[in-house]
This record gives C-alpha cells, sequence and structure tokens, in this order.
C-alpha cells in the first residue's frame, strides 16, 4: 500500500470515528418517586388495581384501587406530584375482591367509571366540584386475576374482558353486560392484562392473548374463537402455575402487532418480546437481558408483575418497562415450587431501552431497586407534559408498610 493511499484510509476512519463520536446518545432514563399512599388503609396482604384515568375531569391523572383486608375501594385525587387525596368510593364488606381492575366509560355518559371483580363503580361526574360524591354501585357478575377494557365488537366503545384463569369472556357494556365466551380450560394463573389485546392476525378487529396462545376474534367478537399458539417459554416448577403479563404491539414497527410478555407469580421469571412475522401463523421470540444486580442483592430475578411499553425518552422508540414485585412469599417451595423471589433479591423497576436499530436491541436500565417495589403498575401521561409517568401499588410487602407509589419521568426528550 503507499503512503497516499494509507493516508486516504486513515482520513476516512478519522471522519466516520468522528461522525460516530459526533451522534446523539440517548438521554439517560431517569424517574422521581413520589408517594401515592404510605400506609396504604388494612394491614394484609391483597391489593387490587390500578386503573389509571381524569375521574374528576382537572385535566391530570388520579388512580384508584382496593384493599381486600379494608373492605374497600378508593380512587385517589391528584393535586400535585407529591399531594394526593384518598376518596373513599365505598367500604362495603359485602362485595368479594380479587386482584383485578379497569376504568372504562361503562354508562357512555362521557365519564371515566371504574370496573373491579364482580363490581363496577358509576362515576358521579360531578367530582370535580364534589370529589367525596357517591359512586353508584352496580353488581357485576365476574371475577378475574385479570380485567382488561376494549373494544371486542368493534362498536367504538370499550368492552369488559376478564379471565380467571380457567375461562376468558367478555361483557358488553352497550347490552346491559351480556357475556360472551373466548375460551375455556386454560389452566393459567393470569395472563390478558395490562394490554393482552391487538389485531394478529391483521383483519381489522382485536384478538386476545395468554401465556402461549392467541384467541382470533371471529369478528364483532361473536362466535368461535379459534385457539392459535405463541412460542411462550414455560417456566418449570413456577411458584402459582404459568402466569404471564402481556402487551400486544407493534414492537419492531413492521405493521403488525408483536407480543411482549413477562412471566410473573414466580420468581426466575424474565422478560421477552415476540415477533410476528406472518399475521400470527409465525414467530420468534427474543429474551431481553435480565438486568445486573448490585453490591448488596444477590444474583437471579423475581416475578415480573408490571409491564409496560412506551418511549419513555421520546426518541421516537418503544423502550419496555418491568417491575419485580415486591413479596416475600415463599410458602410454596415446601411444594417443590419457586419462591416468589431469590432470598435477599432487591426487586427493580427495568425499563429497556430500545437501540433505534432494525432489529431492535434493549438495554436494561434500572430505575428503581430495593422498596418500594412493584405489582400491576399502570402507564401515562400523569402530570400532563407530554412523556409518559408510571403508578404502581404492592399486592404482598416486604418492606414496612402496603403502599401505592408515582414514578414521575424526568428523562430529557432524546429527539
Amino acid at each position: 500500500m503507499n503512503n497516499s493511499l494509507a493516508l486516504v484510509i486513515l482520513a476516512l476512519f478519522a471522519s466516520s470515528s468522528s461522525l460516530l463520536a459526533a451522534s446523539p446518545a440517548a438521554p439517560p432514563i431517569k424517574f422521581t418517586h413520589f408517594a401515592i399512599a404510605n400506609p396504604l388503609p388494612g394491614t394484609n396482604w391483597g391489593t387490587a388495581g390500578t386503573p389509571l384515568a381524569d375521574f374528576d375531569g382537572d385535566g391530570d391523572l388520579d388512580m384508584a384501587l382496593s384493599r381486600r383486608d379494608a373492605h374497600g375501594f378508593w380512587w385517589y385525587e391528584r393535586k400535585s406530584d407529591a399531594v394526593w387525596i384518598q376518596r373513599l368510593i365505598t367500604d362495603s364488606a359485602s362485595i368479594p375482591q380479587s386482584l383485578g381492575g379497569t376504568s372504562l366509560d361503562v354508562d357512555n355518559d362521557g365519564w371515566t367509571d371504574l370496573v373491579f371483580s364482580h363490581v363496577w363503580f358509576r362515576n358521579p361526574g360531578a367530582l370535580r366540584q364534589d370529589p367525596d360524591a357517591p359512586w353508584a354501585i352496580h353488581p357485576f357478575p365476574a371475577s378475574g386475576h385479570d380485567i382488561l377494557a376494549a373494544d371486542i365488537d368493534g362498536d367504538g366503545r370499550k368492552d369488559i374482558v376478564v379471565f380467571d384463569g380457567n375461562t376468558i369472556g367478555w361483557f358488553n357494556p352497550a347490552r346491559s353486560m351480556a357475556s360472551n365466551l373466548v375460551a375455556e380450560k386454560i389452566g393459567h394463573h393470569g395472563g390478558i392484562t395490562p394490554n393482552g389485546s391487538g389485531d394478529i392476525d391483521g383483519d381489522g378487529d382485536r384478538d386476545l392473548v395468554v401465556a402461549g396462545a392467541w384467541f382470533s376474534n371471529p369478528g364483532r367478537g361473536a362466535g368461535t374463537w379459534a385457539r392459535r399458539p405463541w412460542p411462550h417459554l414455560p417456566i418449570p416448577n413456577a411458584s402459582y402455575g404459568t402466569s404471564i403479563r402481556s402487551w400486544v404491539v407493534d414492537l419492531d414497527r413492521d405493521g403488525d402487532q408483536d407480543i411482549v410478555y413477562s412471566d410473573c407469580d414466580t420468581g426466575f421469571g424474565h422478560v421477552f418480546w415476540v415477533r410476528n412475522e406472518e399475521r400470527g401463523a409465525r414467530w420468534t421470540r427474543f429474551q431481553l437481558p435480565d438486568p445486573p444486580a448490585s453490591p448488596g442483592s444477590v444474583p437471579g430475578t423475581g416475578s415480573w408483575h408490571s409491564l409496560g411499553v412506551a418511549d419513555f425518552n421520546r426518541d421516537g422508540h418503544l423502550d419496555v418497562f418491568a417491575g419485580e414485585q415486591e413479596d416475600p412469599d415463599a410458602y410454596m417451595v415446601s411444594q417443590g415450587k419457586l419462591p416468589m423471589k431469590p432470598k435477599g433479591l432487591k426487586e427493580r423497576g427495568v425499563v429497556w431501552v430500545h437501540s433505534g436499530t432494525q432489529p431492535p436491541r434493549f438495554e436494561p436500565v434500572v430505575i428503581q431497586e430495593d422498596n418500594p417495589g412493584w405489582h400491576d403498575a399502570s402507564l401515562g401521561d400523569v402530570d400532563g407534559d407530554g412523556d409518559i409517568d408510571i403508578v404502581s401499588k404492592v399486592w404482598n410487602k416486604d418492606g414496612p408498610t402496603y403502599h401505592a407509589d408515582f414514578w414521575r419521568n424526568d428523562t430529557p426528550s432524546g429527539r
């Protein structure tokens, strides 16, 4: 190689290196924690929620939950990031409580109502003027680990999907809560929430997802839902059997709906995305890298019972959030099952940042470690500043108190 050619190559390499160095990096992921309520009412395990919506019409998002041992349902009025006012909906001990909960306009009056197992509460529509106005109580003949709001029949109104581990059904608010069967004899613990609904086969209606199976909407939700496989990876001896959190979304922006899922209700879980390659006929599964363990914690992973997909750093690419469950539950070990998490593990909230490449790669960023932990988080722009925040609560505490939490997204925009 002559000297002139060598100099040209070196100059090109130096130029390319400078361009690479000058390329803007994704901004650091940053969240700030605020307590919504600490402690929550009651002293024992069992917290359902957290539906997130503007219940009082003041322009920001409020939250709701229930506590089993306190026999109560509450909504939390957001006044500021640090101030949330607890408002009682009912403390009736006659309403049986389970895990599921969601929000939607059940009666089509323009106000967001609340749905929990066995009951829906009608928003009085006057909460801004009178935040303690009574919510009418309507019995609701369904109970499930998972309750999802989605427009199943394509009429422009959200319906209510319930999964109790064995049966998936949907209820039509436009037809006096008429019930419709999707599938039976599934034998899982959970699977369709927080967003296990989307048009997987590209035919214009919403299908439903549980671990290892998706159910094709026959059209308007009426008729036989065909069961089709996708490559879920089971965890042997899972604490409570097969259970996932699912999110249907076009993660790789190729025009079809993929599945993002996390193992939950068991220790040693992982987070995955499953690429839809032929309208649900062929799939490829990818595991997201487990987050590192910090000094003072132990290797391994827990129950990823919180899941969400959003563009957290506003760079135009979808990221994945998951939170490990704050839960010391280990009694199932005596039955040959896994504990809820390895002993000594500090639960983590993690955002896997999208690389911006195709196919996407994801880098885990730990946004919180140890208490407060996570359980069934909800995503939304709580404070109205244009980015996606997180609200969560705890099911079975391993810290000193039961609590609900707001995580404000303070990540700079990546655009």
